[in-house]
């Protein structure tokens, strides 16, 4: 025995010392770790609020190309619309969902009939998106005495200005938009 310690005690020194560095390693590296950690989850919460705010700002665009997308399609495709709507607005109303089926499937069109006019009007949907209360319908529709209608539920007020069309305001937040894009040829947006 050197200096008068024992094996035993410097054994004990020498144990008490190791464990200390040990959990001073092992703290580190938790603490490194838990660095890492808190970085990847940020990284994580910058990637999913960035991938949000992308999805909004397209599903935003998108719905700005409605008033477009429609106006070419009737333009381009006059023609038949006219034609079909008018033997549409002929036939029985039990005739008429069979009738728009089969005309539908024959030509691959992606419309569908919606019931939000009047029956004297023959309306298409075309998109929307939203879930009630809050959802907007696109569409077109065509009126065989080239009047602007509305859905019943308002007054249709002719707007001001260049693209001026007219508009409505229903019950609580129901409203919509009416555009002529040809003589008998309407675009509409609703909301409800």
């Amino acid at each position: 025995v050197m200096c008068g310690w024992d094996d035993e005690f410097l054994l004990f020194l020498w144990e008490v010392s190791w464990k200390k560095q040990k959990r001073g390693m092992s703290m580190k590296a938790e603490q490194k770790w838990k660095g890492g950690q808190g970085k990847l989850q940020k990284k994580v919460k910058k990637s999913v609020g960035l991938g949000i705010c992308v999805f909004l700002t397209l599903l935003l665009v998108s719905q700005l190309h409605y008033e477009k997308r429609i106006q070419k399609f009737v333009l381009r495709n006059e023609e038949e619309l006219t034609e079909f709507t008018k033997n549409y607005l002929a036939v029985e109303q039990r005739e008429r969902r069979h009738m728009f089926e089969e005309w539908k499937e024959e030509n691959g069109y992606s419309v569908q009939l919606t019931g939000l006019f009047p029956e004297d009007v023959v309306a298409f949907y075309m998109g929307g998106f939203g879930l009630a209360p809050s959802s907007v319908y696109y569409g077109f529709y065509y009126s065989p005495e080239d009047i602007p209608v509305g859905t019943g539920e308002g007054q249709l007020v002719k707007a001001e200005g260049d693209n001026a069309g007219w508009s409505w305001q229903g019950y609580g937040d129901n409203g919509g938009e009416i555009r002529k894009i040809k003589p008998h040829w309407y675009y509409y947006k609703c909301w409800f």
